[in-house]
């Protein structure tokens, strides 16, 4: 029995010294199972670690046996059973069976097999009771089956192989494949294994006899509850009763009387109570957005690597993957991103107790600006004593009515309380057990929802509930319990999950893909789709809450989604021997695993030397890789080794071919080669692996060709090849493959008489096609039109994004129409006048792109598709209008529908864009009258539109380089983002004018619009080179008053912002750069901002006009932080300044005209505590620093650079206690201006004061010495430093 867990179910990465992404932990299951083994005080040990509590339920009052480690070997056996009399029912088997003379044999096999299930239950509940001699006997009935399993895969292939053959119009291949010598030897051959097999099973079968065993079955999958087609799960902003949990811990985070610059406030609770999910409500919080400077996000899990995490911090904080980089330089980039910023970072599911270790980390983080703060999220007492430097917060358990309320959204039907009061009740009495854990309620709550509650529940609460023994922080027992109720082929399913690592991100359609290449999913009848019902099996796990963290495309559909630790662990638990996953730390494996998966890049193929019968092997991504550090696999090793392999990843592994020897898997199901760039072709052998369902290719840029005998592969359901930018062609018979569901791009030759090109006609019969389709390289030439209306497009109903690429030619469109199913259409590169007709017929379309289409001169109306969310013109060169439309031409009134659903939209590079259409005669015209509705009024010639109807739902909008559009629809209801950059003001004007006064025209029908003030709810404009903006005008002002950032950037004649800017007063971001005319100080009234609270941060650049600063800027209590560059005419920083008493940052550069930094900043208490950075740059005529400056405690950077008259610091910088950078650069003392060498010279000294100074500018290693003694001196730290701390400096010339 004890065969059912090993060690090697704990997770193992092959990488050496780089660990997966977040790994598992290590070595926890087997230390827990050595302490329950030992006996010796577990329950001291479960206490102090919650996690191996959750493993006591192993433990029963009844047997000592471990029951729970037996479920993967039954639960996968039943698979491979129902997989085996199936084959055996097969068609091909009983033609095989005829041909070899072995039908009695084929008959006899399926018979036992069948029995056999028939008896897997009952044997399975005798395990879970304790009886070590059934658990033997399904030990070697295991063994056998999956030996069978894989028999008869080889006799359906051969089955296969032979109908292939028979259509081959290669004579010589066929006659040798069909000679009789070949068929009578292997016929021979396998007939023996057959009846081997045969009498094996019924040894096995006839042992069964002594237990006694009964027949038994399996439970079906039944649904007794109609639930939504989306399976509605609990989402986060659904949390329920975590409402002041929230809030304490906010106002524990943003409390500004703590002594520490970086707290550290851990949140500890069991597994499953929701500590992530409350971390993540806190870190969108939007008080926590307006507090922080920096958010930052890092996943830790059990493997506490300083280094790895230090490089996940980077990374949160630059918004993508880092290369492979040495420590030192790491720690520099770690500390130049968060030193001096207030920052939040979470930290989350820590489970180090390793002092040193975590000081190490600290060490990293220490140089945040005052009020930044860490959350440690973790389950364990210990790691908060560590970790925090304050109170830590203690979750809890949701409260009675929080749970019932959580309960019923999931165990109800649209989460309502039903009429009967006993159900109520029984509900209330079920829901004592989860003890309060969301995970737990929500789980249960899943199991109940699928089961009858007047005549189930009670049963349930009887039967298996009261099984549970009730202790406190126990909760795996309870999911234990869910898992238990999940239909036999859920179960099988959600097994495969254990071979992914904790907190990693699965892929939707590789586990599914998965679960079809290892027989997982059971068809009800022959119609059904395996892709459909693996989407089922999925959304019944995600509604049952064993998969979390769902994320959806654009078009609502989930791609990918996480697993919580407590359920990847009862994953794990049931997983046994048979799925294995591996590092560096033990290489051998068990002989009976089936399944592995690999963590880093480094694979070493002897290790799985004991396991010749896998069938699972899987490489997952570990993100960026070091090229230098990367190994080339063995690939002809594990084509030799492994033949009975269904499912092969080898993803990004750096192949630079694939070897022939490939084809000899011939049971392979699913092969992905994805992210090989080098790889240039592959072996013509692959096309043997009839059984092929799944080929991933994407983005191997050097793939030049397909293999020419594609069509073989007649099992082939995918195949994606998007990304492969070196194919020229499609092969020949690619057309036959109609089981396809995905072909993600298809080649269109430029030489359609090549004997290898197959042309469009091949997508004719593939109207199974599901997903994303590119074609590329569409022509106009003789014959074409005809081809493209063969391509059949409109008959590809599953298909849910078309990208056509044409060959910069007029190429047919008309004739490609597709489906009006079709949510996304992207077109690029063609070359007509005018788009197809068939555009407006896509009633569900929701994303439209037109791009690099440079003769394009009109669209159909595009406000009539009513499903329409994102529009995107780029690179339109020809059109002038954006339609030619009668849309408004009518006798009679009557309401026109205009863009219902648009939400963003995007103008790019139309740079003879005038306006939204032109009208032909008899046409109208469209004008706002002073209601706010839109008018239309007939016109007898042709015109442009000077106001059209309103945007009713757009929410972002961008127009870039269309600097001639001065008309088109109005857009009041903007919220997120209005960016002009190089276009014309008018726009917006007509938008902003929507309010005021107009004079009405007579004769005109009427169309109702929106009467609340336009752009009222919009949070951000940037205005970027805009030709025409002298000001903004106060009634437009007026109107902004959600505005939170405000960019204006190039605008040359723009003179004045106007006193419009104190209606501003949710404004948080202010920048203005290079707007040369812009006099800031001649406002009329100063531009009082006394309202404002909200103001954080303040940006000039290059504002030649500015001569002194507005004084309302003194009002602006809240300014967190003040960037002025490059204003060179800038005479004085006023000493009013230090009124802006919540200055954290002050950075001054290029302001030639300043001499000296104000001496009344010196006088403001409240300023010098919270000044953290000041950055001083280009100022030439700076000759000192204020003493005032030393009495900044709070102080951790202090940058200066080109103040060249710069002759003194202050004296008593040492006071300096918060210090933690100190740059100095071309900022060289009097004494070294003359020298004659110009050489840059940096250095970095890390003294015993942890301080970081870097300087540069100076013309010798001598002189610059000198400036570092200095340095020294003043900030108090001579004779602090011994020669041995001297080696610490580097010198880069």
């Amino acid at each position: 029995m004890m065969h059912y867990f090993r060690e090697e179910s704990v997770r193992f990465d092959f990488s050496s010294g780089k660990k997966w992404h977040m790994a598992q932990r290590k070595s926890h299951t087997t230390e827990r199972f050595k302490h329950f083994l030992s006996g010796k005080k577990w329950e001291s040990w479960i206490h102090h670690h919650h996690i191996a509590q959750s493993f006591s339920f192993l433990l029963t009052a009844n047997t000592s046996s471990f029951s729970i480690l037996r479920e993967m070997a039954e639960r996968l056996l039943f698979v491979v059973v129902e997989g085996i009399i199936k084959s055996l029912g097969s068609p091909a088997s009983k033609e095989i069976g005829l041909l070899w003379g072995v039908e009695d044999e084929v008959e006899r096999l399926a018979n036992t097999v069948s029995t056999i299930k028939d008896l897997l239950l009952d044997a399975e509940e005798k395990h879970a009771a304790g009886d070590h001699a059934v658990a033997r006997w399904l030990g070697r009935l295991e063994d056998a089956m999956y030996n069978a399993d894989d028999l008869l895969d080889a006799v359906s292939t051969e089955a296969l192989r032979r109908e292939i053959m028979t259509h081959d119009k290669n004579v010589k291949q066929v006659r040798i494949f069909f000679s009789k010598s070949n068929q009578l030897a292997y016929g021979l051959k396998k007939a023996h294994k057959i009846k081997a097999m045969r009498e094996r099973l019924d040894a096995i079968n006839a042992a069964a006899r002594d237990f006694h065993l009964k027949v038994r079955q399996v439970e079906t999958r039944v649904r007794n509850r109609e639930r939504d087609n989306t399976h509605s799960f609990v989402s986060v902003d659904k949390v329920i009763g975590r409402k002041n949990d929230k809030k304490a811990i906010i106002d524990r985070l943003v409390n500004s009387n703590v002594e520490e610059n970086v707290s550290i406030l851990p949140i500890v609770g069991i597994g499953g109570l929701g500590k992530t999910t409350l971390a993540q409500l806190i870190f969108n919080d939007e008080q926590i957005e307006k507090h922080f400077e920096l958010k930052l996000w890092v996943c830790v899990s059990d493997n506490f690597d300083v280094k790895n995490i230090a490089e996940k911090i980077l990374e949160s904080a630059i918004k993508r993957k880092t290369e492979t980089i040495e420590m030192d330089t790491l720690i520099g980039y770690l500390k130049g991103k968060i030193d001096g910023k207030k920052y939040l970072l979470v930290l989350d599911d820590v489970w180090n107790e390793d002092q040193e270790k975590w000081s190490r980390l600290k060490e990293l983080l220490v140089g945040g600006a005052r009020g930044s703060r860490i959350l440690v999220t973790t389950r364990n007492e210990s790691v908060a004593r560590i970790t925090g430097t304050v109170q830590s917060y203690s979750l809890r358990g949701l409260d009675e009515d929080a749970s019932w309320s959580l309960f019923k959204q999931v165990a109800f039907g649209k989460g309502q309380e039903p009429e009967n009061s006993s159900i109520i009740v029984l509900g209330r009495e079920i829901l004592e057990k989860c003890l309060g854990v969301p995970l737990a309620i929500r789980t249960i709550g899943g199991l109940l929802g699928s089961k009858n509650p007047e005549t189930e529940w009670l049963s349930f609460k009887k039967q298996e509930l009261s099984k549970i023994s009730q202790k406190e922080n126990d909760i795996l027992p309870t999911l234990k319990l869910s898992y238990d109720h999940l239909p036999s082929e859920l179960k099988h399913c959600f097994v495969y999950c254990s071979l992914f690592p904790k907190d990693y991100w699965i892929r939707k359609s590789l586990l599914i893909n998965l679960w079809i290449a290892q027989g997982c999913i059971k068809l009800t009848d022959q119609s059904q789709c395996l892709e459909d019902v693996g989407h089922e099996y999925f959304m019944d796990l995600l509604w049952r809450s064993f998969f979390q963290e769902a994320e959806m495309d654009t078009f609502g559909n989930i791609i990918g989604f996480k697993i919580h630790d407590l359920i990847h662990d009862l994953a794990l638990s049931v997983a046994g021997s048979l799925i294995t996953t591996f590092d560096d730390k033990e290489r051998n494996i068990d002989e009976k695993t089936r399944h592995v998966s690999f963590g880093g890049y480094d694979i070493d193929i002897s290790s799985l030397c004991n396991a010749s019968r896998i069938r699972t092997f899987l490489c997952l991504d570990d993100g960026y890789v070091d090229p230098s550090r990367r190994r080339n696999i063995d690939c002809n090793a594990i084509f030799s080794s492994f033949k009975f392999l269904r499912f092969l990843n080898l993803h990004l592994k750096f192949l630079d071919f694939v070897p022939s020897s490939i084809g000899r898997l011939k049971h392979l199901r699913y092969r992905d080669l994805s992210e090989n760039s080098k790889m240039k072709k592959l072996p013509n052998s692959i096309t043997r692996l009839q059984n092929l369902q799944t080929l991933r290719l994407s983005n191997c840029t050097e793939l030049e060709e397909l293999p020419r005998d594609i069509k073989k592969l007649v099992n082939l359901r995918h195949l994606e090849i998007d990304g492969c930018l070196s194919l020229t062609y499609m092969p020949l018979g690619l057309g036959q493959l109609t089981n396809l569901q995905t072909l993600s791009t298809f080649v269109v030759h430029w030489d359609p008489l090549s004997k290898y090109n197959s042309g469009l006609k091949e997508l004719n019969r593939l109207n199974n096609l599901r997903g994303e389709l590119s074609i590329i390289y569409l022509r106009h030439g003789e014959g074409v039109a005809s081809e493209y209306k063969v391509a059949n497009l409109k008959e590809k109903q599953h298909l849910h994004t078309l990208r056509l690429r044409c060959a910069n030619d007029e190429a047919p469109l008309e004739d490609f129409q597709p489906h009006p199913n079709l949510k996304q259409l992207v077109v690029n590169y063609y070359q007509g006048s005018r788009l197809p007709s068939w555009l407006l017929s896509l009633t569900n379309l929701v994303k439209f792109e037109l791009l690099f289409c440079e003769k394009c001169q009109y669209l159909p109306p595009l406000s009539q598709l009513p499903s329409l969310k994102y529009l995107s013109l780029q690179h339109l060169y020809a059109m002038e209008y954006i339609s030619v439309s009668d849309e408004f031409s009518s006798s009679s009134s009557a309401r026109v529908p205009f863009f219902p659903s648009l939400k963003e939209m995007s103008l790019y590079r139309c740079p003879n864009l005038k306006g939204w259409w032109k009208t032909r005669d008899s046409s109208v015209e469209v004008s706002c009258n002073n209601n706010n509705s839109v008018e239309i009024t007939a016109l007898t010639s042709m015109t442009e539109h000077p106001v059209l109807p309103s945007f009713p739902h757009l929410s972002t909008l961008q127009i870039w380089n269309c600097c001639m559009l001065t008309s088109m629809p109005t857009f009041p209801h903007l919220e997120g983002e209005l960016v002009l950059w190089n276009a014309s003001l008018k726009p917006l004007q007509q938008t902003m004018m929507m309010n005021m006064e107009a004079q009405q025209i007579p004769t005109s029908t009427t169309i109702t619009s929106s009467s609340s003030s336009p752009l009222s709810k919009l949070k951000c404009i940037k205005l970027k080179s805009i030709a025409d903006l002298e000001t903004l005008p106060e009634e437009w002002l007026k109107n902004l008053t959600s505005l939170e950032s405000l960019t204006i950037l190039n605008c040359n004649i723009l003179k004045s912002l106007s006193p419009g800017i104190q209606h501003l007063i949710t404004l948080q971001y202010l920048h203005l750069c290079n707007c040369h005319e812009l006099e800031l100080a001649n406002d009329e009234d100063e531009m009082q901002l006394q309202g404002h609270k909200s103001l954080l941060s303040l940006e000039f650049t290059h504002l030649p006009k500015l001569v002194r600063l507005p004084l309302w800027l003194q009002h602006a209590t809240t300014l967190q932080r003040l960037e002025i560059s490059n204003c060179e005419n800038l005479t004085a920083i006023p000493e009013w300044i230090s009124t802006c008493t919540s200055l954290q940052v002050l950075e001054i550069g290029g302001c030639s005209s300043l001499t000296s930094l104000p001496e009344g900043m010196g006088f403001s208490q409240s300023l010098i505590s919270t000044l953290l950075g000041l950055i001083v740059l280009l100022y030439e005529n700076l000759m000192a620093i204020p003493e005032w400056f030393s009495t900044c405690t709070s102080l951790q950077v202090l940058e200066i650079g080109g103040c060249s008259s710069l002759t003194s610091l202050p004296e008593r910088m040492g006071r300096l206690t918060s210090l933690r950078r100190l740059k100095v650069e071309r900022s060289v003392p009097s004494y070294c201006k003359d020298a004659r060498e110009k050489r840059v010279l940096l250095i970095w000294v890390c003294h015993a004061f942890g301080v970081l100074v870097s300087i540069s500018g100076f013309v010798d290693l001598g002189e610059c010495l000198v400036f570092v003694g200095l340095l020294w001196s003043v900030m108090g730290l001579e004779g602090k430093m011994h020669s041995h701390d001297v080696e610490g400096v580097q010198f880069r010339l």
